[in-house]
């Protein structure tokens, strides 16, 4: 139980205690008076007011400062209790209270409810309403509800859903029945407990559902809200991925779109009404905003006074990361020659003659490409001296004028009677599956990425020039999610992907892909796109943003809007938050080119020669527009090279 808790609760069982009474002279125990009473909740919570001097109305703002709490009078609103959140301690300091020395009372609840020795007529009551007495100040003690927490807290991207950031849901933890589960044993196991409101808890943190974006079953969480109010939590289930947008942070549905979803006990939270009583218990409002999220694998540990910034820890990452090559021989081969053919290595060995169901996928979102291809088994094939490939191998994919994949064999799948199924990866698999830590302090993103790199002895290819100044710490992250990362703070137009020889960094729109092919052997070649099949096309406004907000963690630096788009499509806004040395003027201006458009996406299906690879992040031009291209599905039968490729509209 928290310090506040634990204050509040002891007011609230004294006051329903007939034992004990409102005296001014018998006043620090059995009985008390306004400001003992005040003083020894937060006394026996563990914050030592008393003990450090503090005996009436006159000297407990500055005994109560000296132990940590806060002034934040200057954001309520006296008139009407507006911003007070349970725990906090008015004060008269002023000759109003029975004694001549003022007055002072706990808040019970969010928005002024008080528990307070109130006089002799009154006695000690609790569910007092707001009032003002008037109040000269209004202290809190920090962490709002909660005990501050230390932890490697990373703070995590709050999805821009608007007043839907404020809906709470909730879900019975009795309907959660799979013991075999990760959340089971944080709902059901001997730390488990249901808090006197009704909401379910593991240990003092709330049991919560979350998206996957927010990590998995048994991540803990810190959630800020609009009024002040932080909480903490542990993720003890996942939204369905099914039920979720596309990034997996809220629950998509156009009547309950909600980030939150608290866990209850349905015995005891019944309806609508009940889940309010729940938060309200738990000193949460309804109508708070969630405003900024973070995330920790770790168990967070009480931190005393500490705060709730997103910096409580100084992180000691820098330049700690492993640097080993991420794998030992596929950078080191020998180039393959062109050969005017398909021409397929494996281990070393020539199995062009045999391989067979070649296909290959890659992405823009997905760093690795994926090969498929199929080799008979040797004992089918008795009179071909045959390779069959093991896990491990290297293997080669060359499209008549030169090498387009050099990757590793991870898969086998010989069940098949006639056949073996492999799946070969290039080396952005190892980066996807690789996790590492890394801390960049003020430092260009080329350099980021170079950095990294040269540790892991990635050959670079081909990098463009990366200004954006990086401040940021990645915890226990694929080094694929931390690459992704950097450059989407540079804008959303670059990619990065492997070539045989290296890694490439590039801007999407200085790749341009014009994949042809031949009728026949004897006929020209002609424009692949003039020929496309399958095609599909829409357009839609989600996603577009015509005004940007950037701000730091404390101030608005800057507001950039398109007039002209506001009054043709309405008011739509993107709040960017800056570390210290960025630009706010060029986030602004990137930001709101990038998200200024309508949304445009198609796809089709094109025949290129076996000698053209048209791939993810390139651009292409259809028509009057050019697109990037999201995703492409290669196949070669028949000796024809096929490609599905999906696409998206960017303004060039």
């Amino acid at each position: 139980m928290t310090v506040i808790d634990k204050a509040v609760k002891w007011a609230v069982e004294i006051a329903g205690d007939d034992t004990h009474q409102y005296n001014q002279d018998v006043r620090w125990g059995t009985h008390y008076d306004c400001s003992s009473f005040v003083i020894s909740a937060y006394e026996q919570a563990g914050v030592p007011v008393k003990t450090k001097g503090a005996t009436y109305t006159g000297d407990m703002k500055e005994v109560f400062l000296n132990c940590g709490f806060k002034d934040v009078t200057d954001s309520i609103n006296l008139s009407d209790g507006t911003g007070l959140q349970i725990g906090d301690v008015l004060i008269n300091e002023n000759g109003r209270g029975t004694s001549g020395n003022g007055h002072a009372a706990l808040v019970q609840r969010n928005g002024g409810m008080t528990v307070e020795a109130r006089s002799t007529a009154y006695g000690i009551v609790s569910d007092v309403a707001y009032r003002n007495y008037p109040w000269d100040c209004v202290l809190r003690y920090p962490g709002g509800s909660s005990e501050a927490y230390t932890a490697n807290w990373v703070e995590r991207e709050v999805p821009n859903i608007g007043k839907s950031l404020a809906t709470k849901a909730y879900m019975a933890y009795q309907a959660y029945t799979n013991k075999e589960a990760d959340g089971y044993s944080l709902l059901w196991g001997n730390n488990a407990s249901t808090a006197s409101g009704g909401l379910r808890k593991y240990k003092d943190f709330l049991c919560m559902a979350f998206g996957s974006y927010y990590g998995a079953d048994g991540t803990f969480l810190k959630i800020e809200f609009d009024d002040g109010k932080t909480i903490y939590a542990v993720k003890a289930d996942e939204k369905k991925d099914s039920e979720t947008d596309s990034l997996h942070m809220y629950h998509e549905h156009p009547f309950d779109r909600n980030v939150t979803e608290f866990v209850v006990d349905q015995s005891i939270v019944t309806g609508n009404d009940k889940f309010t009583s729940a938060l309200e218990a738990a000193g949460i409002s309804r109508s708070a905003r969630v405003t900024r999220i973070w995330t920790s694998d770790t168990e967070p540990t009480v931190g005393g006074l500490g705060t709730t910034n997103s910096d409580e820890k100084e992180y000691h990452f820098a330049d700690t990361n492993e640097k080993l090559p991420i794998h030992p021989r596929i950078f080191a081969q020998i180039p393959i020659k062109p050969t005017g053919d398909i021409y397929v290595l494996a281990n070393g060995k020539d199995i062009s003659r045999y391989v067979c169901d070649i296909s290959w996928t890659n992405t823009k979102q997905s760093l690795a490409t994926i090969f498929n291809f199929s080799v008979p088994k040797a004992d089918g094939m008795k009179y071909i001296n045959m390779y069959t490939p093991k896990e491990g191998d290297i293997f080669r994919y060359s499209g008549a004028k030169g090498e387009y994949f050099r990757g590793v064999v991870t898969e086998i799948d010989d069940g098949d009677t006639k056949v073996n199924k492999y799946v070969a990866v290039d080396a952005g698999w190892y980066l996807n599956e690789c996790t590492d830590t890394y801390q960049f302090v003020n430092m260009r993103a080329d350099e980021c990425l170079k950095k990294i790199c040269n540790d892991l002895h990635i050959p670079i290819i081909q990098i463009c020039e990366l200004s954006t100044l990086i401040t940021q710490v990645y915890v226990d992250k694929p080094i694929s999610d931390v690459i992704n990362d950097i450059l989407s703070k540079c804008g959303n137009v670059y990619n990065f992907d492997f070539v045989p020889e290296g890694i490439r960094f590039y801007k999407c729109t200085d790749m341009s892909a014009e994949p042809k092919f031949r009728i026949s052997s004897n006929t020209e070649l002609k424009d692949s796109v003039k020929f496309m099949g399958n095609i599909s096309h829409k357009k839609s406004l989600g996603g577009m943003r015509n005004s940007v907000k950037v701000i730091t963690d404390t101030d608005v630096i800057t507001t950039l809007k398109d007039k002209d788009s506001i009054d043709e499509y309405g008011f739509l806004q993107e709040v960017v938050k800056i570390n210290d040395g960025e630009d706010a003027e060029t986030v602004a201006r990137r930001k709101l080119d990038e998200l200024n458009q309508i949304a445009e996406s198609g796809s089709g299906e094109i025949i290129e020669e076996l000698d053209s690879y048209t791939r993810a992040g390139y651009t292409i031009h259809i028509g009057e527009g050019h697109y990037i291209i999201k995703s492409s599905q290669h196949s070669v039968k028949n000796g024809v090279h096929y490609n599905k490729i999906d696409l998206e509209r960017v303004i060039i």
